[in-house]
């Protein structure tokens, strides 16, 4: 009996499957959550994205540069004492990245992707980075604080 079973549970995993595939992305995402993962950090809560639909935590979107034709999309993060401001173009891949830190230790922030790469953000004196080669897909930040903790944002999609 146990038999029938499990070869009618994997019947139907394979019909699941050829029907209602996992969205694009979801296991590039989930492999790279595994494979970052870091339980002593504190992670950064997402205050607000200009992506999510009016009503919730969004915030009106601005341009990246003004001769542009596109707009921008705006994320903003805080937690364990470091604030995150990111404004992500929209202009195709490769993605431009512009952000602004504060509360993190000079040189140790880095952006994350899903395909395994990592980028050290070298930051100006007041913070402010631009990164211009951002694949598009699963990323999230990762900063030591002046504290000395580490904090990360939540993947999210760019």
């Amino acid at each position: 009996m146990i038999d029938n079973d499990d070869r009618d549970i994997a019947h139907l995993r394979r019909i699941a499957r050829h029907v209602d595939p996992a969205p694009h992305g979801v296991h590039a995402a989930a492999r790279a959550a595994i494979r970052t993962r870091d339980l002593g950090a504190e992670l950064a809560d997402l205050m607000a994205d200009s992506a999510v639909t009016a009503g919730s935590l969004a915030f009106d979107m601005v341009r990246l540069d003004s001769a542009a034709d596109t707009e921008a999309r705006m994320l903003s993060f805080h937690g364990g004492g470091v604030q995150i401001e990111l404004q992500v173009s929209d202009q195709g891949e490769p993605l431009a990245v512009a952000g602004l830190i504060t509360g993190a230790s000079p040189n140790s922030c880095v952006l994350q992707h899903s395909n395994a790469s990592e980028r050290r953000l070298e930051l100006d004196r007041l913070g402010r980075f631009l990164v211009t080669d951002v694949p598009q897909g699963p990323t999230r930040m990762r900063c030591r604080s002046v504290s000395g903790s580490w904090v990360n944002t939540p993947w999210v999609s760019l």
